[in-house]
């Protein structure tokens, strides 16, 4: 892959591998610098809280804001410990996902949302997102490009 757009200095550099497409929701792998093995994922929420857990452990980049939820005020936050990079920038970037597969960069955690780049691998394309929400629509946009189109009912509710 051309890693000429991607800022592979950050420390939470992502890759996410798309294995499967059910019915609009992608599951696959989420590759970074500090596991040996990827982490599996169920969906696009499901990636996204993993990379979330992964800036939480890092303290990178720094949340603008707490999280605001439902439950009981939480507990003092946990002091961190140094986490050690465990894995190359070549091997981050050499996985690739059945459908499509994704190299995230979250830059900034603003607003109560994120906003970064994220590359294409295979299209080598990139893109900035606004926010999460904008960052799955991109992924989403990507992966459903790449399937073949919908077959017409036959048959219909003709009457």
């Amino acid at each position: 892959m051309n890693i000429s757009g991607i800022h592979i200095a950050a420390p939470n550099l992502c890759t996410l591998c798309v294995d499967a497409w059910n019915g609009g929701n992608g599951e696959g792998r989420l590759y970074n610098y500090y596991s040996e093995t990827p982490q599996r994922f169920v969906s696009q929420y499901d990636a996204l809280k993993k990379i979330d857990n992964l800036c939480d452990r890092l303290n990178y980049p720094q949340a603008a804001e707490q999280p605001r939820s439902f439950a009981k005020a939480a507990a003092a936050p946990v002091q961190r410990k140094k986490v050690e990079k465990c894995m190359s920038k070549d091997k981050l970037l050499e996985p690739r996902g059945k459908m499509a597969t994704f190299v995230v960069h979250v830059m900034y955690r603003q607003n109560a949302t994120w906003q970064g780049s994220v590359t294409w691998a295979e299209k080598d394309q990139k893109a900035n997102f606004r926010s999460a929400l904008e960052l799955i629509k991109l992924m989403d946009s990507a992966v459903e490009s790449t399937l073949p189109p919908e077959e017409p009912e036959k048959g219909g509710d003709a009457q």
